[in-house]
């Protein structure tokens, strides 16, 4: 059976797939195709594995939120201080409601049977919005070690969204994002 032509369909696809993984970790591609309302041959046209579903999660959110980035640091009438950078990073990371998938596509990346090609490319999504905050920080704090500063930030957000998805009682999270807020810039 052809693939059908509705442009939308990988979309569909992975909207299903998103509402399957939010509610449990084991999903077939059959279900996914049925969630989806399209054919397996449909499904298998557009996506050979569930490794390559994880991967267009990723990017799609990945993508979103630099976007979103983008035009919160480039919108002049907003105060976009090293601080409030600081601030929105964290926030948006730790608390997207897709905390859940991205710790399935880390898991994934290190233990999926495809776990090469997916580390790779989400690697290459970190490397892009690595870029973006470094380039930000820079503009923010000139002679700043953007790269590690930007890396920090990255590994930190993973790390509150971690803390913020197991629902950790033991670890204020706001707290914590208002304190490097206030004392991010201490580390340049």
């Amino acid at each position: 059976m052809a693939a059908p032509k509705h442009e939308n369909v990988k979309q569909q696809i992975l909207d299903a797939a998103i509402t399957l993984f939010q509610e449990r970790h084991d999903v077939s591609l059959a279900e996914i195709a049925k969630e989806a309302n399209v054919s397996k041959g449909t499904l298998f046209y557009h996506y050979r594995s569930k490794a390559e579903i994880y991967l267009d999660i990723g990017e799609r959110y990945w993508g979103r939120l630099s976007d979103d980035l983008l035009a919160w640091v480039d919108n002049r009438e907003k105060d976009t201080s090293l601080p409030r950078l600081v601030r929105y990073t964290f926030i948006r990371g730790a608390f997207d409601e897709s905390g859940q998938l991205r710790l399935r596509l880390l898991v994934e990346s290190i233990s999926g049977e495809e776990e090469s090609e997916i580390r790779e490319r989400l690697n290459e999504q970190y490397s892009h919005f690595k870029n973006i905050l470094k380039s930000r920080i820079l503009e923010r704090a000139p002679g700043a070690d953007g790269e590690q500063l930007a890396w920090l930030l990255l590994t930190l957000v993973d790390g509150l969204m971690v803390q913020s998805t197991m629902q950790n009682e033991g670890m204020d999270v706001n707290a914590f994002i208002e304190w490097m807020a206030k004392n991010f810039s201490k580390l340049i």
